[in-house]
């Protein structure tokens, strides 16, 4: 292929990757991108989650049984090399073995001899979870180092546009339960993904814990979890934490994939009945004062929300002292939260 030839192709080729759409489409925005630059038989994608496959994309369509490709995978020679090797470019078959011994393979003979995959060219990206593997497939054609060149070229473009394809699929599920907190981890509990309005949640409720991780707290959670999934037992109930009068349900968002969890985040906040307080032989103003006390409020924060003055709340406390036969805010506080929680 000429020079120009190849520029035009890249530049069609890149065009159709980046298109924004569905993380589900990326598949079918790949291989328009691969059939503008290379001729083969068949364009293959695969997601991996360390030397799991799990999900194979062929083009065209090739009924493959994904099982019997996992059963074989630690036979593949390429897959091998890239994995001891730790290799980023890409490899054909004929790298490792001959086209005698690849024909010789268990994989070969139970999944590419049928339909008579004599060349492979392909790479793994691992930097990432899940993993990516683009391979081309041919009959009776080897691959070239100018394909190999321009597969290498290409490589960086793919990672880029299916990490975009993800963004997209999060926010548009973001987009949808904006007034919630909505958080994507992977499975070593790192924040992958969090809105704005999850991102002030964890800071409200789990203070300076990373933000680049899971709070420890709900990190254990998911564990459990995951666990009790895996072991079909009964599912563990949402998570909830209380601060004060407020608290914070987490629960796991359905059709999450395999590398990943999302999490959604409600906050509720309690309804406050200052009522019980005036038990105490409190006047209700004072029961209001102290109940706003005892969710850990100041002078001056209980005067904005009672629409008073600092001075008439600081009287106000002072009277609630006395009643109460107590010296400090902790002790009134304490007798307070004795009383709510009958």
């Amino acid at each position: 292929m000429p020079n120009c030839s190849i520029a035009q192709s890249l530049s069609k080729a890149l065009l159709e990757l980046h298109n924004s759409g569905p993380h589900t489409d990326f598949p079918t925005r790949l291989f328009a991108s691969l059939r503008l630059c290379f001729s083969c038989d068949f364009y293959s994608f695969n997601e991996w989650t360390e030397r799991e496959v799990e999900r194979i994309e062929i083009y065209p369509n090739w009924d493959i049984s994904l099982k019997l490709f996992k059963d074989y995978l630690g036979e593949h020679p390429s897959i091998n090399a890239i994995y001891q090797k730790k290799l980023n470019s890409a490899v054909k078959v004929s790298d490792f073995v001959s086209l005698a011994q690849w024909r010789q393979a268990r994989l070969c003979n139970n999944l590419f001899r049928f339909s008579n995959q004599n060349y492979q060219l392909a790479f793994v990206s691992g930097e990432q979870l899940p993993k990516l593997a683009v391979s081309l497939n041919r009959t009776s054609t080897a691959f070239s180092e100018e394909e190999r060149s321009l597969l290498n070229l290409l490589r960086p473009h793919f990672i880029q546009s299916y990490r975009e394809s993800r963004l997209f699929a999060y926010l548009n599920q973001a987009a949808e339960i904006s007034n919630d907190g909505f958080i994507v981890v992977d499975r070593a509990w790192r924040i992958r993904y969090v809105n704005g309005r999850g991102l002030a949640m964890l800071k409200d409720f789990f203070g300076d814990e990373s933000v680049n991780s899971l709070p420890t707290r709900i990190g254990t959670w998911l564990q459990e979890k995951t666990r009790t999934r895996l072991a079909a037992e009964s599912p563990l109930p949402d998570l909830v934490v209380n601060s004060g009068h407020r608290s914070l349900t987490i629960q796991t968002v359905a059709n999450a994939e395999g590398s990943e969890y999302r999490l959604l985040l409600r906050e509720t906040v309690r309804q406050l009945d200052a009522r019980p307080l005036q038990r105490l032989g409190l006047t209700s103003r004072e029961a209001e004062v102290l109940l706003w006390l005892s969710q850990g409020k100041s002078n001056s924060e209980i005067a904005i929300i009672l629409t008073a003055k600092v001075r008439t709340i600081a009287k106000h406390l002072e009277r609630v002292f006395a009643k109460l036969m107590v010296e400090n805010r902790t002790a009134a506080a304490h007798t307070a939260m004795e009383v709510l929680r009958a």
